[in-house]
């Protein structure tokens, strides 16, 4: 999966948003909330796997329920690379939700994902 096709996963699974389209044709992420619909940003500026600022949005939104932590880790090869772990604890049990990738938004995203239950394989960075 591409990291657009990711991006794309990340808003609709994890921020829960949904596509609104206006008459010109131009697309935006929208969400409802008390039945109000509030566009969010434009389908092409969400970009939570190359933006940090992007992913950290995800961050805040999982943080309501998930306690997050990012670190350097390091692969097979001995190249850096970042951790992503959400992690949660409903008293009786502890479930952690970790990837690791080459950025720490591509990190962040995957674990995100993977909290929600959506596993992706990324073959184009």
């Amino acid at each position: 999966m591409n990291l657009r096709e990711i991006d794309r996963l990340v808003a609709t699974k994890v921020m829960g948003w949904k596509i609104y389209a206006d008459s010109a044709g131009y697309k935006f992420w929208s969400i409802n909330e008390n039945d109000i619909s509030r566009i969010i940003c434009s389908v092409t500026s969400f970009e939570p796997t190359k933006d940090i600022a992007d992913a950290w949005q995800v961050v805040e939104k999982l943080r309501e329920r998930k306690i997050f932590s990012l670190y350097d880790a390091w692969d097979e090869d001995d190249n850096k690379i970042f951790c992503a772990v959400f992690e949660y604890n409903d008293t009786y049990h502890v479930v952690e939700y970790k990837e690791y990738a080459e950025t720490a938004p591509l990190a962040i995203c995957l674990a995100a994902l993977k909290s929600v239950g959506v596993e992706v394989e990324v073959i184009e960075q």
